[in-house]
C-alpha cells in the first residue's frame, strides 16, 4: 500500500518515500511476486491466492504516484491498482481538505511537532480539553501504535482527536482557522496534489485497476448513515465508470474504516472484493483475510523498515 512520494515538483511530506525508495522495495519484496490486478483478482475468485503473490495497491489518486511511481512501474512492467476518491476530480476541492491538510502541515511549520503543538492549543482553546483527556487514554495509543508502528504518539494523538472528538465539522473549523492565520489559500494548496480524469484513463489503457475510494474521503465512514454511505459509494463508482469505460471491481477503505452495511453496498455495486489498510488481524478469531471484502495490506512504511534492517 502506497501513498504519497517526493520529488521533483513534488515536496516531501510526512510519510512520503522517493522513487528510489519505492525501487528499493520492488527489488527487496521481489519484482516477480507482484501479480497484475486480474491475475490477483482471478486467482482470489478461485481460491488459488499463494502466499507468494502479491499486488501493488496506490491510495488516493495522487498526482506524485503517477509522476513518480508509473514511471519506475512501466520499468518493471508492473501493473497495480490504483483507488481514488471522486469529489476532487469532478472539481470540489473541498472535499479534499484531508490531503490539503497535510500539504497545509507538511509546508507550512518547521517540523510536524511544531503543528501538533499548535494544533492541540486550539483543540483545548476550543473546549475539547477534558474530552481529549478521557478519550486518548496511553491504552488507546498503545494499541493504534500496535497497529501502525510507524505513526509516533503524537500522530496517534491527532488522528484520535480528530475522528473520536471533534468529527468533521469542528476539525475542518479548526485547521481553516489555521490556514488563514498563515496565508494560504485551499487552492494554491491544492494545486498538483490530484490526477484527473486524463491520467485515470491512461491507467486502465494501459491494464492498470482504478478502484473506489469513497466520494469525499470521509475520515469515519463506517459511522455514517446508510444512505450516506451509499450516495458516497455510488457517485464514486458513477465516476470511474464514466472516465474509464468499465465498472469499478474492487475498494480500499478510506482510514480502513466500514462495516457491514458498507459491504453490503459494495457487493450490491457489484465490487468483487476490498482491501483493508493493515496486516490487523480483522475480527475476533484473528483473520487477517475473513472475507474477499476485508483483504489486509502491508503499509509500504513496514516494508521500509524492513529493508533498512537488512541492509
Amino acid at each position: 500500500m502506497f501513498h504519497h512520494l517526493h520529488g521533483g515538483q513534488h515536496q516531501s511530506v510526512q510519510g512520503s518515500i522517493s522513487q528510489e525508495d519505492l525501487e528499493a522495495i520492488l527489488q527487496f519484496v521481489g519484482v516477480q511476486r507482484f501479480l497484475t490486478p486480474m491475475q490477483w483478482l482471478e486467482k482470489l475468485d478461485s481460491d488459488r491466492l499463494d502466499p507468494e503473490d502479491l499486488c501493488l495497491t496506490f491510495d488516493d489518486g495522487l498526482l506524485c504516484q503517477f509522476d513518480i511511481a508509473l514511471p519506475l512501474l512501466e520499468k518493471y512492467r508492473l501493473n497495480a491498482f490504483w483507488f481514488v476518491y471522486s469529489g476532487v476530480f469532478e472539481g470540489q476541492v473541498q472535499l479534499g481538505k484531508l490531503e490539503i491538510y497535510r500539504a497545509f502541515r507538511c509546508q507550512y511549520f518547521p517540523t510536524i511537532d511544531d503543528f501538533y503543538t499548535v494544533f492541540f492549543g486550539r483543540v483545548f482553546d476550543a473546549g475539547f480539553g477534558e474530552t481529549t483527556s478521557e478519550v486518548v487514554t496511553e491504552a488507546r495509543i498503545r494499541q493504534m501504535i500496535s497497529v501502525f508502528p510507524f505513526y509516533s504518539v503524537n500522530d496517534v494523538r491527532f488522528r484520535l482527536v480528530r475522528d473520536l472528538i471533534l468529527g468533521r465539522r469542528e476539525y475542518e473549523l479548526i485547521m481553516d482557522g489555521l490556514i488563514h492565520d498563515r496565508g494560504p489559500s485551499l487552492n494554491e494548496l491544492a494545486k498538483g496534489l490530484w490526477m484527473s480524469d486524463e491520467h485515470l484513463k491512461y491507467l486502465t489503457d494501459q491494464g492498470h485497476v482504478v478502484g473506489l475510494h469513497s466520494y469525499s474521503h470521509p475520515t469515519a465512514l463506517a459511522d455514517l448513515p446508510y444512505a450516506e454511505q451509499r450516495e458516497e459509494y455510488q457517485k464514486n463508482y458513477q465516476h470511474i465508470l464514466r472516465v474509464c469505460g468499465r465498472p469499478p471491481v474492487a475498494v480500499a477503505h478510506p482510514t480502513n474504516s466500514y462495516n457491514q452495511e458498507t459491504i453490503e453496498i459494495l457487493a450490491g455495486l457489484g465490487i468483487r472484493f476490498g482491501f483493508r489498510s493493515n496486516m490487523a488481524a480483522a475480527n475476533a478469531i484473528g483473520q487477517s483475510n475473513p472475507n474477499p471484502y476485508e483483504m489486509a495490506r502491508e503499509d509500504n512504511a513496514n516494508i521500509q523498515r524492513m529493508v533498512g534492517a537488512s541492509k
